[in-house]
């Protein structure tokens, strides 16, 4: 249980949060992160180059750092447009110019967040030392990469069909598409054409009026989602274990694997469940991180208190909800002031008797921990 997981995108879809990060590390015994561009510009606005290379050289937590950010690239041709999934990365702008190698684009990007040039070129290099930077569109993760990977997805109708459907119930609800609503991909490799009957002015409007996105989207932000998902596919298959993904990108996966996210599914609901009926008003250790309430280096010492119950959840079974109660126990001393112990045993047998009978070996267990 909570062996390893393996971190790329938020649940929003937006890039990983430090509140995203602790929580991972919190319960499971390995983190592995994918980072990119965004996400690594993130972390070092956020908490600083040297707390950043501090926690990525802990025993239990790795990274691999990919340049390159997937997209779907739309050219004109005068009525109509023409789709292409593409892999991008930083060229360059007009203060640095050209960024032609990875150590300058990675010193860059320390730069840009008020480091020297001495600092950046330091930082960068000790930053390099322990994560390895890879390419979305070589053979590293999957032969032919990961962009011609997503291919086959696009060239299959009826999952293009269900897979966008998800998207957009998840994105604008249902009332906006057609009863007759239909979404094709007409293919000519490595390009591709889209035809759909989705009214986009209603759409755009839609996501106006609920403060979404002042940007107007078009066909190209639906079937990106599928690229998406299809990189999901691949470094969860690479790296093994669990992965934690956006709520749209699981949807998809688990329409074209049914049973790929079973296991995974199973530990998000235990998850949710520690907020829910441990924690009742108390915000999710990823609230307390991304808004402020805590520091990063606070919760650092309680990843270090909350050791011994990452060992223990290696021989239990995801259904015993024992864990809850310590889970209750080690946030509120480390982050919130620890709670009355009877409130922690009363909480305990509630949690206990709602779910199954408890063997002896299990409450002495949960007494050793609290």
């Amino acid at each position: 249980m909570f062996e390893k997981v393996v971190l790329r995108r938020s649940e929003s879809g937006s890039a990983i949060t430090l509140g995203d990060i602790a929580e991972a590390a919190l319960f499971y015994q390995n983190v592995h992160l994918v980072l990119d561009y965004g996400t690594l510009n993130g972390l070092v606005k956020n908490i600083g180059m040297p707390d950043l290379l501090s926690f990525l050289s802990r025993p239990n937590i790795s990274a691999v750092y990919c340049e390159e950010t997937l997209g779907t690239k739309t050219e004109k041709h005068g009525s109509t447009d023409t789709h292409q999934f593409i892999a991008f990365m930083l060229a360059g702008d007009q203060e640095a110019g050209q960024l032609n190698s990875r150590k300058k684009r990675l010193e860059y990007i320390i730069e840009r967040q008020g480091y020297t040039k001495k600092q950046a070129r330091r930082f960068a290099e000790r930053f390099r030392n322990i994560v390895p930077i890879k390419k979305l569109s070589d053979d590293y993760f999957i032969e032919g990469g990961v962009v011609n990977s997503a291919w086959n997805d696009v060239t299959n109708h009826d999952f293009v069909h269900e897979a966008i459907r998800c998207v957009l119930e998840k994105e604008i609800g249902v009332k906006l598409i057609n009863p007759d609503f239909f979404f094709r991909v007409l293919p000519s490799n490595p390009k591709f054409q889209i035809r759909t009957n989705l009214d986009f002015d209603s759409i755009n409007s839609f996501r106006k009026e609920k403060g979404l996105s002042q940007e107007l989207i078009s066909p190209a932000h639906f079937i990106n989602n599928l690229l998406e998902a299809r990189a999901d596919t691949v470094f969860s298959s690479h790296y093994g274990g669990e992965f934690y993904t956006s709520e749209i990108t699981s949807s998809i996966i688990r329409i074209k694997h049914n049973e790929l996210l079973k296991r995974a599914g199973i530990n998000s609901a235990e998850l949710k469940n520690f907020n829910e009926i441990i924690l009742d008003d108390v915000p999710s250790i990823k609230e307390i991180i991304n808004t402020g309430s805590r520091d990063f280096s606070e919760f650092l010492k309680l990843l270090d208190k909350s050791k011994k119950f990452r060992d223990w959840t290696q021989g239990v079974n995801p259904d015993e909800k024992l864990i809850k109660a310590y889970f209750r126990d080690v946030t509120a001393e480390g982050l919130g002031g620890r709670m009355p112990v009877k409130v922690l045993r009363y909480v305990l047998g509630s949690a206990v008797s709602a779910v199954e009978p408890v063997t002896g070996t299990m409450v002495s267990a949960a007494d050793t921990f609290l």
